[in-house]
């Protein structure tokens, strides 16, 4: 006759990890809720910006004289601006909805991952890796590639308007985590979309030479990220010198990074540590 031994149940490893291998944990966890819901970004994330591209950029741009926008041609002056407004639009959908569910019922992302070993500073390194590296440096690359085959760029640079795209979605990303989760009613979701996505996206230098704008608003398109990576990215890709130095605009979009992350930072472990 023969026997057997019971093995012990595995049991999980509840050690603290690392801060690297702990972002590293809730970063793949987007992966994976990415992989079952990409379909249903393509639209706004790719095809969106094409739409544009091919109805302002060449139909109505058919129509202004390229005098007023800098020497180019209108699909050459928005294309920049669009790769960087798709980083904007993807952050309206992966740093709203899902960061305010995460704390509730109709979510509760954020209070399964704080039922594990990670730190609230791990998940919010995680959902920034993908809100700010991951989805620009796939979705944005995708996007200026298709639209290298409308002829619009001029120069070889063109590759680093994604990089600009990046430094966008670094400086928003944090801040819109921040309000999303400083926020407890969700009928208060749509104020980020009014007063921070749709603003961003329309007055920061994408569709119109910002310095045509009256001289009360020019203000708020020095302060808009998306007009900081649309000049760098504009710089990349036609060759034109920027409004600033180029270092301005990279050290301005790299402290609003730094100092929405302190702020996210302070909101979400004050929310999650229980």
């Amino acid at each position: 006759m023969t026997t057997t031994t019971a093995q012990a149940p595995a049991t999980a490893d509840r050690t603290a990890p690392t801060a690297l291998d702990g972002a590293w944990r809730a970063f793949h966890l987007q992966l994976a809720l990415y992989r079952h819901v990409w379909h249903g970004t393509v639209f706004t994330s790719v095809l969106l910006p094409v739409l544009y591209m091919v109805s302002i950029g060449i139909g109505v741009g058919a129509y202004i004289d390229s005098a007023s926008v800098g020497g180019l041609t209108y699909a050459e002056f928005i294309a920049p601006g669009l790769i960087c407004s798709v980083a904007v639009m993807m952050l309206g959908n992966d740093m709203v909805f899902p960061v305010f569910g995460g704390y509730a019922d109709w979510g509760g992302g954020y209070l399964a991952q704080r039922a594990t070993p990670l730190r609230p500073v791990d998940i919010l390194n995680g959902h920034l890796a993908y809100a700010a590296l991951f989805r620009p440096f796939t979705n944005c690359t995708i996007v200026a590639v298709v639209l290298a085959f409308f002829g619009v760029y001029t120069s070889w640079w063109a590759a680093f308007a994604v990089i600009a795209a990046g430094l966008v979605s670094a400086a928003m990303a944090p801040w819109l985590h921040c309000w999303a989760s400083s926020i407890k009613n969700d009928s208060n979701l749509n104020m980020i979309f009014r007063f921070a996505v749709m603003p961003v996206s329309l007055f920061s230098g994408v569709f119109f030479p910002a310095d045509q704008m009256p001289g009360f608003l020019q203000p708020l398109v020095w302060i808009s990220p998306l007009w900081h990576g649309t000049e760098l990215a504009r710089a990349a890709t036609a060759g034109t010198a920027p409004a600033l130095p180029p270092y301005v605009h990279i050290a301005y979009l790299a402290l609003l990074a730094v100092t929405g992350w302190f702020a996210a930072r302070r909101v979400i472990e004050r929310r999650l540590n229980f």
